[in-house]
Order: C-alpha cells, then structure tokens, then sequence
C-alpha cells in the first residue's frame, strides 16, 4: 500500500496536479501600479521581435552570427532578449501545452543532477574503499587513480545504487554510530 501511495504522489507531482490559492477578494494593493504578472504569451519568438532583430543585425563576427541564429528559435521578451519559460503548469496536463522548451532548463537541470550525483557517489566509494586501509589518511590526499577511475566508473549508475542500498537501509548512518556535538 505504500509503494502504491508513493507511486499516486509522484504522478500527482509529475502531473502538476495541485490546488490552486486563490487570494481574498477586495480591493488590489497597489492598483495605481502596473501589472507584474508574467505569462509565457507576453513573448513573441525572437526571429519576429524587431529589438532582437536590431542586436542581431550589429553582428559582425562568424561566432556572434552563428549565436544569434541559435537564439532566434528561442523566446524573447520586449528588451529583445531570449527568456527561459520555467514557470511550473498549474492546471492538469499544462506541461503538455508547454512543449519545446525542455531544453531551456529541465533536460540542463537533469544532466547537472545527475553529474554531481556522479561526483558525489564516486567520492563516497572511494572514501569507502580506503576506509579499512593503514593509511586511509593518506589516500584521502595521495589520491589512488586507479582506484578512484574505478569508483567514478561504478559511480555512472548511482541512482540504481542509491536506490537499492536505501532500500536495504544501507543508505544511511544508523543513528546510534552517529555522534552528536554540544549539548543534548
């Protein structure tokens, strides 16, 4: 029953499924104010704003020309700049109606995730392996390459690790073994 109670609350999530707040009505603070809500429809693609257009005209190198042709299939705002649409969809299946922008930052998010996930399970394994060692100090300065080439390999696959090591409980720390400074 767990599982299939944490199975429903991830689709929820993924789905965006949440309710939504809604503020009280009354009168609006600060109505003599312009609006600061931003919607992805307030941006035009960069290859029809004129303020892009003018930037992109005053290149003059191969490298900024090539540049500005990537950043035409993107979206700008009035500055004539590109913009990351990243707000979170608030109604059922909205990220659906938000394609072609997953490279903006989710696919770059995933990648940066999963790398540092890399690095972070790699050193743990590596700190593992030379705990047991006389001169555990000393391999935590004098790096053994070919041990840590090793764990960097076997730390690629850390989610399938973490996975199932937070299954067997072998993830964490038993609380006894953990010591406390200061007060309790």
């Amino acid at each position: 029953m767990g599982r299939f109670l944490s199975i429903l609350l991830s689709a929820f999530i993924f789905l965006g499924f949440a309710p939504l707040a809604n503020a009280r009505s009354g009168p609006a603070l600060n109505a003599d104010r312009a609006s600061t809500e931003f919607t992805a429809s307030a941006l035009t693609p960069c290859s029809e704003n004129a303020r892009f257009q003018e930037r992109a005209s005053s290149a003059s190198t191969a490298k900024d020309i090539a540049r500005f042709n990537r950043y035409s299939k993107a979206s700008c705002g009035d500055d004539g700049l590109p913009h990351l649409i990243i707000a979170p969809p608030i109604e059922p299946w909205g990220a659906w109606f938000n394609r072609g922008h997953e490279g903006d930052l989710l696919i770059p998010g995933v990648m940066f995730i999963y790398i540092a996930g890399i690095i972070g399970w790699s050193g743990r394994e590596y700190v593992r392996a030379v705990r047991g060692d006389k001169k555990a100090a000393e391999y935590e300065i004098i790096i053994d390459t070919s041990l840590a080439w090793q764990c960097l390999k076997r730390g690629a696959a850390w989610p399938l690790h973490a996975n199932r090591e937070g299954k067997n409980g072998e993830l964490r720390e038993k609380d006894n073994n953990v010591s406390l400074n200061g007060p309790r």
